[in-house]
């Protein structure tokens, strides 16, 4: 299995970095991980014109990326239990996680997705976001191989 974590963000080195590098190294042991932060001097310039610009900018920079079973995090996702999300990591060759930009996305972009889902009800700054999401992909690896770590 792959799974491809595709987000828009600067990739800098912050205080959530390490918490990442230590879930990527767990996950690391169940699949071939793919960490890609996106952002060019077409987002930045879009972010700065309006939402629309922005939308624009990210779905043009993640199209060459959407392969195998597409999950966009969103705010209007479906929200699922540890149980639910690990069941729907089941059985896929290749998954690729898209976290938009503060702007999120384009509702053309989400509909090409085989789904999309929400982490909370509450707006979450994107680092974080990214965080909780390595968390659960290894909570849920951990689950459907009864690794004690979810109990």
């Amino acid at each position: 299995m792959q799974i491809n974590l595709l987000s828009i963000q600067k990739n800098n080195k912050d205080d959530f970095s390490k918490i990442n590098e230590h879930y990527i190294k767990l996950i690391k042991k169940f699949c071939i991980f793919n960490d890609i932060c996106i952002f060019n001097n077409k987002v930045a310039l879009a972010q700065n014109t309006n939402a629309i610009e922005a939308k624009k900018s990210y779905t043009n920079a993640f199209n060459p990326y959407k392969k195998g079973f597409c999950i966009a995090l969103d705010e209007k996702g479906k929200e699922l239990t540890s149980i639910e999300f690990a069941k729907l990591l089941q059985d896929k060759n290749e998954i690729s996680f898209f976290i938009g930009g503060a702007y999120g996305f384009e509702q053309d972009f989400t509909t090409q997705m085989h789904t999309s889902i929400a982490l909370s009800k509450m707006t979450l700054v994107h680092k974080f976001a990214k965080t909780m999401l390595l968390e659960q992909i290894y909570r849920a690896f951990c689950i459907n191989t009864n690794h004690p770590y979810h109990k």
